[in-house]
């Protein structure tokens, strides 16, 4: 089994090829965060405060990891939200890749199983933007819960 190492985490591959930029950004704010007992779980949240439905900005994303019983961690799920309705916009569920479920959304699509056509190709494309705006300073309240 394939693993990324850190000082205190290890992550085992998934199906999505997730590159070593995005489980260093992930163990980043975790090491942050987490105190020299670390948790088996966290969720990691990264907004930028200013977006809103009628001037946009960049997606809320929400990120789930869990530490196995092997002590290596998986990546549950990643969901990107944004706002939806016209009226009443409300902020709701636009990509999520379930990874514990072998699972993916996309708006306009609905649920597929992740290694269908076009998701493997539609996570490359939103990595590559989630680590750029991440490079950019694009999320300005990012937070790390313990679960």
């Amino acid at each position: 089994m394939t693993t990324i190492n850190s000082t205190k985490m290890q992550f085992h591959r998934c199906v999505l090829p997730i590159s070593d930029a995005f489980y260093k950004a992930i163990i980043e704010q975790v090491q942050k965060t987490a105190a020299d007992d670390v948790p088996r779980s966290f969720t990691l949240n990264y907004r930028d405060t200013s977006y809103s439905s009628e001037a946009g900005g960049y997606h809320p994303v929400e990120i789930s990891i869990t530490q196995g019983s092997d002590d290596k961690w998986h990546i549950n799920y990643i969901t990107d939200f944004a706002y939806f309705g016209l009226s009443y916009p409300e902020l709701e569920r636009d990509i999520d890749f379930d990874i514990a479920n072998q699972m993916a959304f996309a708006t306009g699509i609905g649920w597929q199983k992740i290694n269908s056509s076009g998701f493997i190709e539609l996570y490359r494309a939103w990595q590559a933007n989630f680590l750029a705006y991440l490079d950019m300073d694009a999320f300005d309240s990012i937070t790390v819960n313990a679960s």
